[in-house]
């Protein structure tokens, strides 16, 4: 690692650190902490990497997600992993999500095209997620096992 990188990491890390201390005074204790447990799993998951990921949460958890608390976990993953700035953008409704929210570079938030390209990807991989459910489903079925 190079100074160069490392300046990069330890000013992402200062610009995270002051950005939590003053999402700690905006939001509830509940949803601070779902937030963090949200934010660890998303730092191991396919999503660094640009894929999408589906989260798990309950029914309590799910009640705390707001759009307001979804955007806020987008902007601290791209805190965490991003060494540009990037900005969440909502991209309407698709099939598979309402309200889809996205990270995306700040220069590409007003290109509509990349982000119409950008929904019918996620699109695509929620399809293709869900059809890999129901036939994983199908095949426990076949084999005897409950889904």
């Amino acid at each position: 690692m190079d100074r160069d990188e490392r300046y990069d990491r330890s000013e992402r890390a200062e610009r995270l650190t002051r950005y939590l201390t003053e999402l700690q005074e905006r939001i509830d204790p509940r949803s601070l902490e779902l937030l963090m447990r949200l934010l660890r799993e998303l730092s191991t998951s396919p999503a660094v990497r640009g894929g999408t990921y589906e989260l798990g949460m309950g029914p309590e958890e799910k009640e705390l997600f707001t759009p307001a608390l979804q955007a806020e976990l987008l902007v601290l993953f791209g805190l965490l992993t991003s060494q540009d700035e990037r900005v969440v953008v909502d991209l309407g409704d698709s099939p598979h999500a309402k309200g889809m929210k996205v990270l995306v570079p700040q220069e590409r938030a007003g290109d509509p095209d990349f982000l119409h390209r950008h929904k019918q990807r996620v699109a695509a991989e929620a399809e293709q997620r869900e059809r890999d459910r129901r036939e994983v489903e199908g095949i426990a079925r076949a084999s005897g096992m409950e889904p």
